[in-house]
């Protein structure tokens, strides 16, 4: 679940716009769901001196604790005091102004024209836009902190809609100087970069797209029906999930309460919560089936549209690559060292299943943690004992990394408390006016997958931290290269744990969520993908997607990637994986295995650059917003990702990973 606010990048290139094809949209922040990487970074390179014993008799005292565990509350108060407040409605009434100015502004510039075109206008149009999304995407992020923490909150959800309209109107009222940017003349542009430097590598970027760019008035109609349209079936599978309920072994709970049960140690009750949101979920199969034949359907009438338009034809990845600032050469060659390496991911179900005594694993089976002793209590480890827990990892790469996560939790800038009405999932947002980040948890109950998913967001949010000083236009960076960081973060904290723990059983329950990524990352994530290319191709084809087809498809695509190593496929998973339905961003999946492979190289780094290292990774993070997936790779690791031989080092990196794991797994006797 992700209400994300992105910095802003070049406004006038529709950063407001979620249903207009071949925009950049916003780097989505999402837990995948199997844990084992993490982040680090900022100045000095100090480690903390902690003796060995510190943190293993702090999740020692955790395994024995006998009161239930209360994940955090957030406080936003620094932001709004509520829905009510002034300020937030005095956002809301400069926002409104600023629009009008925009649309004023907007009737200097002529299309057909641009030639003569007055480049202070783009200026002008630049800052205000600029200053109106700020608090509009302010505005934006408390009102989905509030929807997030209680999905029927009405005023919420009516301050969503009325944001997403004032969001329509401002894109109208850019629109013009948004194509002006695509389509002007070299000698015009100049004119405004030299005012507006911070804006050359966006404006480049959306320059791409100018023979796929429609006309003004179509452009216009795009966004205005948008509101209503296309990004309203992502709000209605929203609303759905947040406030549906499921049946888990006879007690009635929320989908996201259901959800964090699929991280029990108890495999009954694992397989209890994923048989009741499967149940859940296809009483309500025809509306999730109608919301993905809707959108697919959008997404392929606007790319026959701009197809027309430009002579030349439109694939249904290309929107995902623009918004991933990756060519498709290097998506090809990542997939083709995925689709040798899915032994390797196989192998890793395949000896989880070992661990948990059985022939294979279930679905339900997926997330769940390492088993403990006969007679042991399960792992569980309270809020602040697992802050303490990443902010110690972290710090060695960098005191000030360590420094950073704990001022998140002091701060209460973390969510985590449970409620039936939360929306499911985890992600990291940002208020835009102050540059603060919020991490948000559906429900920590102390698991070490909750663990890891807290050092995931935390490293999300330690990211745009590094940047919080950068121009906005150049802080605003793509999906697959913002997971880079929150794996990198969960990395670093699993292989801390790897190396403090005391004995075969701690180095086994550590280690098993390099397994647990491995399946997520190299089984999980392209089987989404694999279901989503042929959910376009079937609608692009004419079909209409319904329940059984779309049920048909995913058990195809689970087949294809996990092979024997599961009991059964999910073909359920099409309608309980919001992702699917998500509008603004296309192809949810992919960035993350391309994040997952690209922090494991980086990660690598960490001893050959030494004391360097914390600088050097701070530097790349600063570069995401303002380079290529292909140039930053280039630029900070010498390699070029267009070589399927960049990913194989990465998952020969994953290979060793899973020795070591059946290697503890021999070492504990099982």
């Amino acid at each position: 679940k992700m209400q994300k606010w992105l910095p802003v990048a070049t406004v006038l290139a529709t950063v407001l716009r979620p249903a207009t094809a071949f925009t950049v949209q916003p780097a989505a922040r999402l837990h995948v769901g199997g844990p084992s990487l993490a982040l680090a970074a900022s100045s000095h390179r100090k480690r903390l001196v902690t003796p060995r014993r510190t943190m293993l008799r702090m999740v020692a005292a955790a395994d024995t604790a006998a009161t239930k565990i209360v994940g955090p509350e957030w406080n936003n108060d620094d932001e709004y005091t509520g829905l009510d407040a002034i300020e937030l409605k005095a956002d809301l009434a400069s926002v409104g102004r600023l629009i009008d100015e925009l649309s004023v502004l907007s009737t200097k510039i002529d299309m057909d024209k641009l030639d003569s075109l007055d480049a202070t206008v783009l200026v002008d149009m630049t800052r205000k836009s600029t200053e109106a999304a700020v608090m509009l995407m302010n505005v934006a992020t408390f009102a989905g902190c509030e929807s997030s923490v209680d999905g029927s909150n009405l005023q919420a959800r009516s301050l969503q809609a009325n944001i997403r309209a004032m969001s329509s109107k401002m894109t109208q009222a850019t629109q013009s100087a948004s194509l002006a940017i695509k389509l002007a003349p070299d000698a015009i542009i100049a004119q405004y970069l030299a005012t507006c430097p911070e804006e050359a590598f966006n404006v480049e970027h959306q320059r791409k797209l100018k023979d796929f760019t429609l006309s003004l008035p179509e452009e216009n109609l795009i966004t205005a029906l948008s509101v209503d349209g296309n990004s309203a079936w992502s709000q209605l599978y929203s609303s759905i999930s947040s406030t549906m309920s499921c049946d888990v072994g006879g007690k009635k709970m929320g989908v996201a309460q259901a959800a964090s049960l699929l991280a029990s140690p108890e495999s009954g009750e694992r397989r209890s919560a994923w048989e009741g949101i499967q149940a859940a979920w296809t009483q309500n199969e025809e509306a999730a089936a109608a919301i993905l034949n809707s959108i697919s359907g959008w997404r392929l009438e606007l790319n026959r549209r701009r197809a027309a338009a430009a002579g030349q034809p439109v694939h249904y990845l290309d929107t995902a690559l623009h918004q991933n600032r990756m060519t498709k050469k290097s998506l090809e060659a990542m997939m083709t060292a995925v689709e040798e390496g899915k032994t390797v991911g196989q192998r890793a179900l395949k000896l989880q299943a070992r661990v948990l005594g059985k022939k294979q694993l279930h679905p339900s089976d997926l997330m769940a943690p390492p088993p403990v002793a006969e007679g042991a209590a399960s792992l569980s480890v309270p809020f602040d004992q697992g802050v303490s827990l990443v902010a110690e990892a972290v710090s060695t790469v960098d005191a000030s990394v360590g420094d950073f996560v704990k001022m998140m939790s002091d701060k209460q800038w973390v969510e985590g408390r449970e409620g039936d009405k939360k929306a499911p999932g985890a992600y990291c947002t940002q208020f835009a006016k102050s540059r603060h980040p919020r991490v948000y948890l559906s429900a920590y109950s102390g698991s070490f997958q909750h663990v890891s998913t807290l050092a995931h967001e935390l490293g999300h949010a330690f990211h745009s931290w590094v940047m919080r000083d950068m121009e906005r236009a150049e802080t605003r960076y793509p999906m697959n290269l913002a997971e880079t960081a929150s794996i990198f973060f969960e990395t670093v904290v699993g292989d801390r744990l790897i190396q403090l723990a005391a004995s075969p059983e701690e180095k086994l329950r550590y280690a098993w969520y390099d397994a647990e990524s491995a399946g997520a990352f190299l089984l999980n994530i392209p089987t989404r993908f694999d279901f989503e290319c042929r959910m376009h191709e079937a609608r692009e084809a004419g079909e209409t997607l319904s329940p059984t087809l779309l049920k048909q498809l995913m058990a195809d695509a689970w087949q294809g990637r996990y092979g024997d190593s599961l009991e059964c496929m999910d073909d359920m998973f099409w309608a309980t994986k919001l992702h699917f339905h998500m509008t603004g961003i296309q192809f949810y999946n992919f960035p993350y295995t391309f994040g997952y492979l690209f922090a494991l190289g980086v990660y690598a780094q960490q001893e050959s650059k030494g004391a360097d290292f914390h600088q050097s990774y701070v530097d790349l993070l600063r570069d995401t917003g303002r380079m290529s997936a292909e140039a930053v790779v280039q630029k900070h690791l010498g390699c070029s990702i267009e070589d399927p031989d960049f990913w194989r080092g990465s998952i020969r990196i994953i290979e060793q990973k899973m020795d070591q794991f059946e290697r503890e797994i021999e070492a504990a006797g099982l």
